[in-house]
């Protein structure tokens, strides 16, 4: 395997062994997390430390690369309907932008945590792997 996205990659067990853990409203589970914000009805914002080097691995790589909001706009994908995507015959400056765009939907809303849990982000990832 190529080892130019191991960085990302390297995340595809522990996604599928507990991704929903990677992040998501709550009490903690671990000590090996982040809390952020207030608690609320749905309790703080948590972020492992795994979600957070994934999260720094995919900037880190693409942030400098690809002008995400440009390729997806170009190829017609509208940011709402990201999850109807067939992610398996995407090209890979689109699978790129749409993991930057994960990335960058952390401070804005949910979308990220629901690439957790509905397994979008796992399909992203293993699509990276084989284009590279």
């Amino acid at each position: 395997m190529d080892k130019k996205y191991r960085d990302i990659t390297k995340h595809l067990d522990s996604l599928e062994d507990h991704g929903h853990l990677y992040m998501y409203y709550g009490v903690p589970h671990s000590e090996e997390c982040l809390e952020y914000g207030d608690y609320n009805a749905d309790g703080k914002l948590i972020l492992s430390y795994e979600c957070d080097d994934l999260c720094w691995a995919i900037a880190e790589e693409f942030e400098d690369k690809f002008e995400w909001l440009d390729i997806l706009r170009d190829n017609k994908i509208k940011l709402e309907e990201v999850f109807d995507l067939d992610v398996e015959t995407l090209g890979f400056d689109v699978t790129a932008s749409l993991l930057l765009y994960l990335v960058a939907s952390l401070i804005l809303e949910d979308k990220f945590i629901d690439a957790l849990g509905n397994g979008y982000l796992i399909r992203l990832i293993k699509r990276l792997q084989c284009l590279s």
